[in-house]
Parts: structure tokens; sequence; C-alpha cells
């Protein structure tokens, strides 16, 4: 089995994703996000941990990686939506992941299709 190489370009927008990803954690225990509702806080963790989890696919160059990371992103813009959170985190984050989205799939068809 050959191992696919990594373009540096998704190596650094990975890893600014993952620290993105990581800051926007905290998100989960503000005050305003528990008065939205019980499972609001849930919610947003599964999307929170399923998008680190798109971009560790990515990182190993598989393709179910981007594909994971669209469906996040599509679900996370509904949500925020459905929640009526139209701050700058909303829009910063569209801005930010249809950016990456460019990136990783102008490399989508060197990425390996197994898991």
């Amino acid at each position: 089995m050959t191992k696919i190489q990594r373009p540096k370009s998704i190596s650094i927008i990975t890893i600014i994703a993952i620290v993105l990803v990581l800051l926007a954690f905290p998100m989960l225990f503000m005050p305003s996000i528990k008065k939205m509702g019980d499972f609001v806080p849930l919610i947003l963790g599964v999307i929170i941990t399923l998008q680190f989890i798109s971009l560790i696919g990515i990182w190993h160059m598989k393709k179910w990686g981007v594909l994971l990371f669209i469906i996040i992103f599509c679900a996370r813009v509904v949500t925020f939506i459905f929640l009526d959170i139209y701050t700058f985190r909303f829009y910063f984050n569209i801005f930010y992941s249809l950016l990456f989205l460019f990136f990783f799939i102008a490399h989508y068809r060197k990425m390996d299709s197994n898991l």
C-alpha cells in the first residue's frame, strides 16, 4: 500500500482548521448557549466533534474526511439558523469553511478512498 504524500497547503490549512475547532469548543459552556435549551450544547458538541474527526481524516488524506466536512458544514449552518445565532462567529465560520473547502476539493482526487 502506497502512502499518499500530503501537500503543504493541506497541512497548513488543516492545522489552522483544527485550532479553530478547538477554539470553538469552549462555546459549549457559555451561559447563552445553555439558556437556549437542554440539548443545544449536546448538538453543538456533536457538530464540533464530527468536524474535528473530519479534519483528522483530511490530515490523513482520506476522501471521507472531505465528505464529512461538507456534511458537518451544512449541519452547522442549518443549526445556527434554527438557533437564530447570527453573530460574527456564524459568518466567520461560513467564510473560513468555504475557503478551506476550496483547498480540500482541489486535492480531493489525490486522496485515498479507503478507510
